[in-house]
C-alpha cells in the first residue's frame, strides 16, 4: 500500500500525520518539502526529499507515505493517482475547510480512495458540526463518493512525536502511565490505521 497525505493548505498536520502513520505501518516517509526538516529525523534509509531541484519525477513505490507540502507540484498527480488512499488533513477554520474542498476537487479527479481528518479537534460539536458541513459539500459535488471522515484529536503527544519522528504506541510502550497519557493519540491513529486498511 501507498499512501498520500495532501493538502493545497500549510499547517493543517500533513507532516505529523505521514510521520506517525510512515512510523506505524513501517513505511518509508517521502516529503517534497525542502522546508520541512521530517526526512532528516526519521530513522536510516526511512526518509527521503524530492526536492524539484534534485528531482524531474518522484518515484513511485509500495509502502511509502508521501508527505506532499502545501504548495503546486506538477510532479505529485502521478503518485496521487497511482496511491491506495489519499489523506486530506484539514482544521476546523472556514479557511481550513475552503481549502479541504478545493484539495478534494483536485484530487477527486484522479483518486476516489479519500480520507479527510479533521485534525487537532478541541470542542467535539464544533468538529461533529464540520463533519456534517464537508458530507453535505461532498454530496453537493460528487454523488458517487463515499467520504471517510475521521477526527484526530489535538494532542501535545503527535506535536512532540516529530522531534523524534517515533510511533507514539511505540513512545507508550507498556508504561501504564504513558498509555494513560497517550490513550486519545493512540485511539486516533488506530481508527486512522482501520480506516487505511479498509
Amino acid at each position: 500500500m501507498s499512501i498520500v497525505v495532501y493538502s493545497i493548505k500549510g499547517g493543517v498536520g500533513k507532516t505529523t500525520l505521514s510521520v506517525q502513520i510512515s512510523q506505524m505501518l513501517d513505511y518509508t516517509y517521502v516529503t517534497n518539502d525542502s522546508h520541512s526538516s521530517a526526512h532528516n529525523l526519521m530513522p536510516e534509509e526511512k526518509g527521503f526529499l524530492v526536492s524539484s531541484e534534485e528531482y524531474e519525477e518522484i518515484p513511485f513505490d509500495d509502502n511509502i507515505v508521501y508527505d506532499f507540502g502545501g504548495f503546486k507540484d506538477p510532479r505529485i498527480n502521478n503518485i496521487i493517482k497511482q496511491s491506495d488512499k489519499v489523506i486530506i488533513p484539514t482544521l476546523t477554520s472556514i479557511v481550513d475547510v475552503q481549502a479541504t474542498i478545493a484539495t478534494l476537487k483536485d484530487v477527486y479527479e484522479i483518486n476516489k480512495n479519500v480520507v479527510i481528518v479533521i485534525n487537532r479537534t478541541k470542542n467535539n460539536n464544533k468538529a461533529i458540526e464540520l463533519k456534517e458541513y464537508l458530507l453535505e459539500e461532498i454530496n453537493k459535488s460528487y454523488k458517487d463518493i463515499k467520504a471517510t471522515i475521521l477526527f484526530v484529536r489535538e494532542s501535545s503527544v503527535l506535536e512532540d512525536s516529530l522531534f523524534d519522528c517515533e510511533y507514539i504506541e511505540t513512545k507508550a510502550g507498556t508504561n501504564r502511565f504513558k498509555r494513560h497519557i497517550y490513550r486519545n493519540a493512540i485511539e486516533d491513529m488506530n481508527q486512522l490505521e482501520k480506516a487505511l486498511k479498509d
